[in-house]
């Protein structure tokens, strides 16, 4: 059996294979949906978790599955996500918003990060886990926030680059560290740690001194000199809030992005994200808007994006916060809805984001600095 694909708003996104595979693994905000694909067609083969709300999925080098959960914490598989169990044996949260698995200086490990921001780490494939508390002593730490409430930071991205691992939080930092967790240190994206809304970061494989990550609340910025130094990359207009952000691993100037139109204010305002999918083939100086069988001006948002490539070609997977599960197999002009299932969801937006919702306060009672304040007003 070829190893599964990965689909979720905080997990792994980008997988490679001698052969295309006919497993992908969804985590949704009602626990994890195994679809195959059978004589081309995809079915939900498996249900499990139910009643879990999964923020993420991620694959370790041995194989063994891990989901995070919001408010429940992590649990494992050792059979491709056949079946699973609760695997939270010294862990001190449970809000998980990301989780990745990988090499980090040799060894195998699964990583995770909560709500409020603290990172986990696991070497016994994900059986247990410890804090690697160094994370929360950087000078920004006390600035972290996350504009609805409870308004506390969360770690949202995990990157693990062989040396090197970083993480970052939403909205806050981009931390590195480069001694397996022992101390981190603050890239520094922006002089204004609100401006830090650090939703995904990619690192060049061919060239790994040069990174770009999507920033919420700001758009692109990157640095070709290991985060030395950043610059703010413009982005199209109706893309202001990007997200799920992939690279492909052979030709790095090949990006694919999801994102929305305006800011979560605008879109509760409006009762509409309008997201939508962008491609560039220049490492993002340019970008276009792919439709071809993408709606135009949904109210859902695209929140999980993924690329799965193989010899001779590679898939695209996205998922919205209406349960919709797109794939394109021609990079990115046509794409197909092959399941509709549970939402996938960063967080509340997927209620947010619902036809016809009530107020909600944990998700309408966005606080942010004046910079931010004024961006949304300007988006309308």
């Amino acid at each position: 059996m070829h190893s599964p694909v990965l689909l979720s708003n905080g997990g792994a996104n980008s997988f490679a294979a001698p052969a295309e595979s006919q497993r992908l693994i969804v985590g949704t905000v009602d626990g994890v949906y195994v679809l195959a694909r059978e004589s081309g067609t995809w079915k939900v083969a498996r249900r499990a978790l139910e009643g879990a709300s999964v923020s993420s999925v991620a694959s370790l080098a041995s194989g063994t599955l891990i989901a995070a959960t919001h408010g429940l914490g992590a649990a494992r598989s050792t059979d491709g996500g056949e079946t699973w169990d609760w695997s939270n044996k010294g862990m001190p949260q449970f809000d998980l918003w990301s989780a990745r698995g990988g090499l980090l200086q040799g060894r195998d490990v699964a990583l995770a990060g909560s709500m409020p921001a603290h990172l986990m780490l696991s070497e016994d494939d994900g059986v247990s886990w410890r804090e690697l508390p160094a994370m929360r002593n950087v000078e920004s730490f006390p600035q972290w926030f996350f504009p609805p409430p409870p308004r506390l930071g969360h770690v949202k991205d995990i990157v693990i680059d062989g040396n090197r691992l970083f993480v970052g939080i939403e909205v806050g930092a981009l931390l590195a560290s480069h001694d397996f967790g022992e101390t981190f240190e603050d890239m520094r994206i922006d002089p204004d740690p609100r401006e830090c809304d650090v939703h995904r970061l990619l690192v060049n494989p061919r060239s790994p001194e040069k990174m770009i990550a999507s920033i919420g609340l700001v758009g692109l910025t990157r640095s070709i000199d290991n985060g030395a130094a950043w610059t703010p990359d413009p982005v199209l207009p109706q893309l202001e809030y990007p997200d799920a952000f992939v690279m492909h691993p052979d030709n790095p100037d090949l990006l694919f992005m999801a994102a929305g139109f305006g800011w979560p204010p605008n879109w509760y305002k409006r009762g509409s994200a309008q997201g939508r999918i962008a491609r560039s083939r220049d490492g993002g100086a340019t970008w276009e808007r792919l439709l071809g069988g993408l709606p135009d001006g949904q109210r859902a948002l695209f929140s999980a994006l993924t690329i799965a490539t193989f010899e001779g070609g590679y898939s695209l997977f996205a998922a919205d916060t209406d349960g919709q599960i797109f794939e394109s197999r021609d990079g990115g002009d046509r794409w197909t809805i092959i399941a509709d299932i549970a939402p996938v969801s960063k967080g509340e937006f997927y209620r947010a984001l619902a036809k016809g919702r009530p107020r909600i306060a944990g998700v309408d009672d966005i606080v942010v600095a004046k910079a931010a304040a004024d961006r949304f007003a300007s988006a309308g």
